[in-house]
């Protein structure tokens, strides 16, 4: 694993993160906010982090070649692909994709017409979600193009973050009311279970039309050592939601809950990108290096941020 590949995973997996804060914020806001205060003030912090993330995306971009075969004219793709992924064209798809984002992000936190916000927001980020999840991930192996792939990419982007947001709340001192704990509880469920049905039916639509480009994906990723990948990750996410179901789940049950969404998100995620090589001490380091910054700004950005302790206490 070379340096740029440190970059690309740390780069998709964070801004993933920040795009799936958006989705969560926005639907909490279409939804009235009843389940979203306890942890509105960790969702838009970690959305605002976007116009650091987009310095990694500069850092990133002077070593496409690293990390997509396409970027030096590999691949033999048709025409009109080939076309598509140019580095050019590429790069100013990226940009656009992260500078709707980051608009988002500061709209959102700054309007007080939330609910229109959202409704517009979510009309944008969609499209934007599903394009960015090929450009930047299914593209690696570009013969593949799946319309599905970016709605179940982003679903998990937002599960992970609410669990991240839930996590941070619970360990908080001010607890949020029972109420709101619950309700909370059933949009972690829902994501959750909408997740892995999305994943599901992608996987359902490959072998059912006998896709030759959509089995291959799969079966690179079908190697024992893959497959117990994959067998942990939908375990973990077995766990998660067997800890969910029951209505009125403890603090600690939803602790346990998230931080096994969380898990299977990470294992998962590792799953779908398939590093090449085995990283090395130094680039494990530099992952928890650049994890770690971000994870200081999102801190700070947090403290900026209002906590509305008396919202999330309060009986919807």
């Amino acid at each position: 694993m070379n340096t740029m590949e440190v970059f690309y995973i740390v780069f998709v997996g964070l801004t993933g993160l920040a795009m799936g804060s958006l989705v969560v914020l926005m639907l909490g806001h279409l939804m009235s906010e009843h389940w979203l205060a306890p942890v509105r003030s960790e969702i838009e912090a970690t959305a605002l982090t976007l116009p650091l993330l987009l310095l990694l995306g500069i850092l990133l971009a002077f070593g496409l070649q690293q990390v997509f075969p396409w970027a030096s004219g590999r691949g033999d793709l048709p025409p009109l692909r080939a076309a598509f992924l140019s580095p050019v064209f590429y790069l100013l798809r990226s940009t656009v994709y992260l500078g709707i984002c980051v608009a988002l992000a500061f709209w959102l936190t700054r309007t007080r017409h939330v609910r229109r916000a959202s409704a517009i927001g979510l009309a944008c980020l969609i499209p934007v979600m599903s394009l960015s999840a090929y450009d930047w991930v299914l593209s690696r192996e570009p013969h593949w193009w799946s319309s599905l792939f970016g709605f179940a990419f982003g679903l998990s982007e937002a599960l992970a973050a609410l669990s991240i947001a839930i996590l941070v709340t619970l360990l908080k001192v001010e607890p949020a009311s029972p109420m709101r704990l619950k309700s909370l509880e059933r949009a972690l469920l829902t994501l959750a279970l909408l997740s892995v049905w999305t994943w599901f039916a992608q996987f359902l639509i490959v072998w059912l039309a006998n896709l030759p480009q959509g089995a291959e994906w799969y079966a690179r990723r079908s190697d024992p050592e893959s497959l117990a990948l994959v067998a942990v990750s939908y375990g973990l996410m077995l766990a998660a939601i067997l800890v969910l179901v029951p209505s009125g789940v403890s603090r600690i049950g939803m602790i346990v809950g998230s931080a096994l969404a969380l898990l299977h998100h990470g294992t998962h995620f590792v799953w779908i990108l398939q590093p090449k090589g085995r990283p090395s001490w130094i680039d494990l380091g530099l992952m928890v290096g650049l994890v770690g910054l971000w994870g200081i700004a999102l801190a700070l950005v947090m403290r900026r941020r209002p906590t509305y302790a008396e919202e999330a206490a309060t009986e919807p």
